[in-house]
């Protein structure tokens, strides 16, 4: 894991960005809040904080799936995923792509994934709403 924040000066950016890199299984703390996770593509499962209300992340995959699907997954039970998957492919409304509701307890970059396929998670305080963004209908889905 590596954490780094990509200044003003550096002329890679106009903001500062507070990135996450990870590679095998990692715990996110409260105090990344707001990071970009640049998630690895071999089996890597992130686990969520307790859910607070304003925590937010934005995880990106990589690259396309390898051999083992990655996960983000609830710190504690309860803490349910909602929200949708938004595909590039052109999918029947309401018939093709996943979306999260109770007891739904992790969100699986599934091995349908591609580099790029990404998930915004923001808290409540009780659970954690989705928004998830994947090349086909397939790489991302809600799972209990």
């Amino acid at each position: 894991m590596r954490a780094d924040y990509i200044e003003q000066n550096s002329g890679v950016s106009n903001f500062d960005a507070k990135t996450v890199v990870v590679t095998s299984d990692y715990t996110l703390l409260a105090e990344q809040s707001g990071s970009v996770i640049l998630m690895g593509t071999n089996g890597v499962d992130l686990t969520l904080p307790s859910a607070a209300p304003g925590l937010n992340y934005k995880v990106i995959q990589t690259g396309d799936y390898s051999t083992a699907v990655c996960t983000v997954v609830q710190a504690a039970s309860g803490e349910d995923f909602y929200g949708h998957v938004f595909s590039a492919e052109h999918e029947s409304a309401g018939t093709d792509g996943d979306t999260g509701g109770a007891s739904d307890t992790k969100v699986t970059f599934s091995s349908a994934s591609k580099q790029g396929d990404s998930v915004e998670l923001v808290s409540d305080g009780t659970v954690w709403y989705v928004k998830a963004n994947a090349a086909n209908y397939a790489g991302i889905t809600f799972d209990a």
